[in-house]
């Protein structure tokens, strides 16, 4: 009986350990129509983008490795194609001063945040974030 008890509580231990594992945040500022990355370089690991719309419309925030240039766009002329990348994290319609927050593990490299909804990338919604 005093076995049971023991392995319990090592088992909420390592539980409550895993749940405070260090981790980099990444602030993410989403406005009409600008996304501001805060800080825009953090070292690779584990990263949580807090990601917060001040903006007065719905919004969301997809992530790709960057490829140096601008990412393709769809026959619309207005959009990213999406299904041209390789999505790393994606944020999905965040409302009107609404905050949203995803875990990601990122090796190094350059990354592109934006926003696809209709017209929002071309009109400067996107950002970029190194990862060292």
């Amino acid at each position: 009986m005093v076995v049971l008890p023991v392995l319990f509580l090592v088992g909420c231990a390592e539980t409550d350990t895993v749940s405070r594992a260090p981790h980099t945040l990444v602030h993410i500022s989403e406005k009409d129509f600008r996304i501001v990355v805060e800080p825009g370089r953090i070292p690779a690991g584990d990263v949580e983008l807090v990601v917060r719309n001040q903006g007065p419309d719905t919004h969301e925030l997809i992530m790709v490795r960057s490829s140096g240039s601008q990412p393709p766009l769809r026959r619309d002329g207005l959009t990213v194609d999406e299904e041209a990348l390789h999505e790393v994290g994606a944020v999905d319609g965040v409302d009107p001063h609404g905050v949203q927050r995803v875990r990601l593990r990122l090796a190094p490299g350059r990354y592109e945040l934006f926003c696809n909804m209709a017209g929002h990338f071309m009109a400067g919604m996107h950002g970029e974030l190194v990862v060292d």
